[in-house]
């Protein structure tokens, strides 16, 4: 059987035992999981940044691949799971999970690489992301739907999540599809 469609690393396997144990439905797909699993990888030193911990399951393919140079903050507002997530974490020291506001979060670091899943409750506005990410820094926008699977109605409306991340001139940014059914933004800051 391939690997790469089976295997997932054992504390994302918890992460999903205790969202199933919360009955919390998780929005991080297996391939946003592995995407961020291997961007994680690729930063050596640092901060990684997670909106909306849930139960850990996007946390745990992130801090699956960190580098022992890098600290990884995640956000829940949510203190029954937020409490919940820093159990699961408690033993990794360069990890930390805050029960506390997005925007205030957002607003205290720069990240190397920020994941903000499509579905976050109480999205803070973009030019919030922007803020928080250092020069350089990445950020990760996933559950989007592919255009080609939006409603032919709606395709004609504006997206202000496309408009703003794909067209901004502070950024270079590429909307990539992970799955037939998931499209991701990946935007870079360089200004």
């Amino acid at each position: 059987m391939y690997r790469l469609k089976t295997y997932i690393p054992p504390l994302v396997t918890r992460a999903m035992k205790l969202a199933e144990q919360m009955n919390y439905t998780c929005p991080c797909s297996v391939e946003s999981g592995r995407l961020l699993q291997l961007l994680a990888s690729q930063l050596q030193s640092g901060v990684i940044g997670e909106i909306g911990t849930g139960c850990g399951i996007s946390a745990a393919w992130i801090v699956s691949a960190l580098s022992p140079g890098t600290s990884f903050f995640t956000v829940e507002e949510n203190p029954l799971r937020a409490a919940a997530a820093r159990a699961l974490f408690d033993p990794l020291l360069n990890v930390r999970v805050i029960h506390g506001s997005y925007t205030d979060f957002l607003r205290n670091w720069r990240f190397g690489l920020l994941y903000a899943g499509q579905s976050s409750e109480s999205r803070p506005e973009p030019e919030v992301f922007v803020h928080a990410l250092r020069t350089g820094g990445l950020l990760v926008l996933d559950g989007l739907t592919p255009e080609d699977r939006v409603p032919l109605e709606m395709r004609s409306q504006p997206d202000p999540v496309r408009e703003f991340w794909l067209n901004d001139s502070r950024l270079l940014a590429t909307e990539i599809l992970i799955s037939p059914d998931e499209a991701v933004i990946l935007a870079t800051l360089i200004d």
